[in-house]
């Protein structure tokens, strides 16, 4: 007969809880959760998704859950979204490696995971502190949501129009 076992796994131990992720994303960049899919807020979550997976060991389920219940797909799209911008924006790679290295230094643990993310600066990457790496980040955010705005309200001109 199996015996069953109610004691914690011993991996789950070393994993870095998500709500302190949670936090020291919130810290360098800015709340996590907003007024519906608010864009700064957005790309804060997506980063601690990221590192929540790749840093914490936790998966895609619990990760929703913990972010008011999201779909575990809706996770796999922040995660692979940000996977995307630190292959293309050395300033995101470098601010989530900054992220990273962080989470590990506090909680003195090193995951050895295949894709843990690692530290995959580039060495184009200016030597800028985390705050400097936000401040960068949130322009290009902005900037990017205004041209969104502006091209919107072109199209309503247009449709308008006619």
């Amino acid at each position: 007969m199996a015996s069953f076992s109610f004691a914690p796994d011993p991996a789950s131990r070393r994993r870095i809880p998500i709500a302190e992720i949670d936090a020291a994303v919130c810290a360098r960049l800015g709340p996590t959760r907003g007024l519906g899919n608010s864009q700064p807020a957005c790309f804060n979550r997506q980063v601690a998704m990221y590192l929540a997976k790749y840093v914490g060991g936790w998966t895609t389920t619990i990760i929703g859950r913990f972010y008011s219940g999201r779909d575990h797909s809706t996770v796999c799209y922040g995660i692979q979204r940000i996977e995307a911008m630190r292959d293309s924006d050395a300033d995101v790679d470098g601010l989530v490696g900054e992220l990273r290295r962080y989470l590990l230094q506090e909680h003195g643990g090193h995951r050895d995971d295949k894709d843990s993310g690692g530290d995959r600066c580039k060495s184009e990457l200016p030597a800028l502190s985390i705050e400097e790496l936000a401040d960068r980040i949130a322009e290009q955010v902005y900037a990017r949501r205004e041209e969104r705005i502006h091209l919107f309200m072109k199209e309503e001109e247009r449709n308008h129009a006619v």
